[in-house]
């Protein structure tokens, strides 16, 4: 069976690709086959302990704030010329050095939809770059670089077009990019003009473009050049053993005995496929998030394998919900009995598929909601509920919430949420007096501003009788709070009379009162990331309540309310409470 993703996060062990690269910084310096030395740690540096209040000493050097008069953070900001919603000045308050080095303490891709919106906008934005950058070059390569760690091989493409001719590096990640997703030939003539002496690549890049045209020689069938340019790449300080082994194994004309990376990358199945067809099973658990989006968009794969590998992409976020309902749609999946796609045995790894066909046919309104109901169980107990809910939103949408189907309420709201569908959402906590919900969806709809919505009375009274858990009740009266919503007395006091939870990420010393720097000056690209570092791996729904508070206050406060709401939903819809039946 094939294992819906690896368990391990994929971060960042370097993003920066700018001026410490052009001044050959060893610790900047890294290509996409830079692996953790041993006893290297790959995680951001130790939380604090649990539980615990920080104290708020001044901010670390990196990120801090630049002095910033009161006049100008006032002013209403002029917007980047995109769909991003975000402004021109997006990275005012940091230079690329101080960038660099808060990408650097991200774990990539966000497991968190909510942050992973956040995250794709910030990179596709087309804001004035920071300072300190020597060219326009080094701003690109960076941003490309993350996109790709991200899985985000798609947009990629659109930040190369926006950029244009590029220099030396952008044209290196370009070509990585084009061999990666199958386009050898466009990959190889701009490899052919990297490799040559002169070519101005710092550093290490000049070893990944030795080894890159020792594989467009594989392919060419010059399996002299091959193995020159594996030396060549080696004396460069390239530790890539997979991709070198391969090339030994052509120029000698031997197939070479070869061990799995940890992790695989695309490029490294790429080298794979120069012995011969590659069994994507074997290296699907251990594939990179680019390696996945690669892998669901192969229409010549096996259908489990795209199915399969769009699915773990998915859960990264690394495809959108569009893409994986084409890649449900494009297959040809054995006949079905549409009242139980799992009737004749079929495949577990086809199952969502099966049930994704079955919404699509179905006709009568109790049958969809049911198959909506089951795909989106299935997602639930999978661990990418809010994902596949986008899948499946535009289905969702065309069963109008009624009496007869009122069953299906409470999944319908949460897939409304999940699409920013208020109104649909308010229809179905109406259809099925689920008043609760109400005060959910006002919380989630940036257009309830002021005051304190009627629909919280449901929630204090519940808190009074109490109905709330622990957690419901201070990750409520946080996510309130933050969002200036006057939090019911009632609640407030049956929160205060519960210990607050100790459990949930906390960032190190310093990020917190950095984060509310940033977001008091309106240094909105900071803020961004800051609020990325506040919440770690596990995003709002894992983050301890007092790193959630300051980061949906803080993008608050640097004017992103929709984003502050949209993480507010998502740690709240976790612990909000729900029919028994569900």
């Amino acid at each position: 069976m094939l294992p819906a993703r690896r368990s391990a996060d994929v971060k960042v062990a370097v993003l920066a690709l700018g001026v410490a690269l052009a001044a050959g910084s060893p610790s900047l310096a890294q290509d996409s086959w830079s692996r953790p030395r041993p006893g290297e740690s790959t995680r951001p540096a130790p939380a604090r302990e649990q539980g615990v209040s920080p104290s708020r000493p001044s901010p670390p050097a990196w990120g801090a704030p630049r002095p910033s008069t009161v006049e100008r953070s006032e002013l209403a900001p002029i917007m980047a010329p995109d769909a991003s919603g975000l402004p021109l000045e997006l990275w005012r308050g940091l230079d690329l050095k101080s960038l660099e080095e808060l990408l650097t303490g991200l774990e990539l891709p966000p497991r968190s939809p909510a942050v992973h919106q956040m995250w794709r906008r910030l990179l596709l934005a087309s804001a004035t770059p920071p300072d300190g950058a020597p060219n326009a070059e080094h701003f690109v390569a960076l941003r490309l670089e993350a996109l790709y760690r991200s899985g985000l091989i798609g947009d990629m493409e659109t930040v190369l077009n926006a950029h244009g001719a590029g220099g030396p590096i952008v044209d290196l990640l370009r070509a990585r990019r084009q061999i990666g997703i199958g386009r050898r030939e466009d990959g190889c003539r701009t490899i052919k003009a990297l490799s040559v002496p002169g070519s101005a690549l710092p550093g290490r890049l000049k070893g990944e473009a030795q080894l890159l045209a020792g594989y467009c020689a594989a392919v060419a069938g010059d399996a002299h050049a091959a193995g020159l340019a594996a030396e060549l790449a080696r004396e460069e300080g390239v530790e890539a053993d997979l991709p070198l082994a391969v090339l030994a194994g052509v120029a000698d004309g031997t197939k070479p005995k070869l061990a799995l990376p940890q992790r695989v990358l695309l490029l490294d199945y790429r080298f794979l496929e120069l012995l011969g067809p590659v069994d994507a099973l074997q290296v699907f658990d251990k594939a990179e998030p680019a390696l996945l989006t690669v892998l669901a968009g192969d229409t010549g794969a096996d259908a489990r394998v795209q199915i399969a590998a769009a699915e773990a992409s998915l859960r990264l976020n690394a495809l959108s919900p569009e893409t994986v309902a084409e890649v449900y749609r494009r297959q040809s999946l054995p006949q079905v009995d549409h009242a139980d796609p799992t009737a004749r045995g079929a495949d577990p790894l086809l199952r969502r598929a099966l049930y994704f066909k079955a919404i699509e046919v179905a006709r009568a309104p109790d049958q969809r909601a049911r198959f909506l109901r089951a795909i989106l169980d299935d997602a639930r107990r999978s661990g990418f509920l809010a994902q596949m809910a986008r899948v499946v939103s535009p289905q969702a949408e065309s069963l109008r919430p009624s009496p007869s189907v009122a069953a299906f309420a409470e999944t319908g709201i949460e897939v409304a949420l999940s699409a920013d569908r208020f109104d649909q959402a308010r229809r179905w906590a109406e259809v099925a007096g689920l008043h609760h919900w109400l005060a959910l969806i006002d919380v989630a709809d940036p257009a309830r501003r002021g005051g304190r919505p009627p629909s919280l009375r449901v929630m204090e009274d519940l808190a009074v009788r109490g109905q709330l858990s622990p957690a419901t009740l201070h990750r409520l009266a946080t996510v309130l709070d933050a969002l200036d919503i006057d939090v019911p007395i009632g609640l407030w006091d049956a929160a205060s009379r519960t210990p607050q939870p100790a459990t949930g990420y906390l960032p190190e010393t310093g990020v917190l009162a950095a984060l509310a720097q940033a977001a008091a000056s309106r240094e909105v690209g900071r803020t961004m990331l800051l609020v990325m570092r506040s919440l770690g791996p596990g995003g709002p729904e894992g983050a301890n309540v007092l790193a959630l508070g300051d980061a949906v206050r803080a993008l608050k406060r640097a004017g992103l309310e929709a984003d502050a709401r949209r993480l507010g939903v998502e740690a709240l819809l976790a612990v909000w409470p729900r029919r028994p039946a569900n």
